[in-house]
């Protein structure tokens, strides 16, 4: 299976679990083979398969951070009670997964092989650092599947989540419209 990862965040590559936000019935988190060949794919090799209460909580995360992001976007204000899920999750994992001194700097304390609160911890640990760094300004939704994304391009510009996928089949569309309108007129 092939998993698009075009978001420029962890925590927005979390949201964008779900292949179509439009379409809800496929979840790359759904069970735990393709939820494992899914964090692999972000350079998150599991130590073992996650367990379904893994996989829940890791949903639960997924849809917080996401009402949080689409909020933002849509210009809607966030429930104190979502904040403090996140803050939460955040909290839990800086407990677990700390720093460490490493040569002469510090880093986060990950593991090598990933387990479900440790991945938790990295997209809570992404999601504030997201909500509270320069660049939540550029946070933006595609208008065809839905998935949120971290505009990097220079003149912020990025309007879908990759050409290859909604903004080529957006362009096709507008094509067959131009086509239909001038063969009627």
């Amino acid at each position: 299976m092939v998993f698009e990862h075009v978001a420029n965040a962890w925590c927005l590559e979390l949201t964008n679990s779900v292949p179509d936000r439009n379409d809800t019935d496929r979840d790359w988190l759904g069970d735990a083979d393709t939820a494992g060949a899914w964090a692999a794919s972000l350079g998150f090799p599991l130590a073992h398969p996650l367990a379904d209460e893994e996989r829940r909580a890791l949903v639960d995360l997924r849809e917080t951070i996401f009402v949080i992001f689409r909020a933002h976007v849509d210009g809607a204000s966030v429930t104190p009670r979502t904040l403090r899920e996140l803050t939460r999750e955040h909290a839990r994992g800086l407990e677990r997964h700390g720093y460490v001194a490493d040569g002469g700097a510090f880093r986060r304390d990950w593991p090598r092989a990933w387990h479900g609160s440790a991945l938790r911890a990295a997209f809570a640990s992404s999601a504030v650092e997201l909500m509270t760094g320069p660049r939540l300004d550029r946070v933006k939704q595609c208008p065809g599947c839905g998935w949120l994304f971290v505009d990097t391009s220079k003149n912020r510009s990025r309007r879908w989540c990759s050409m290859d996928m909604c903004g080529g089949r957006d362009k096709a569309l507008r094509h067959y419209r131009r086509q239909r309108a001038e063969a009627r007129g």
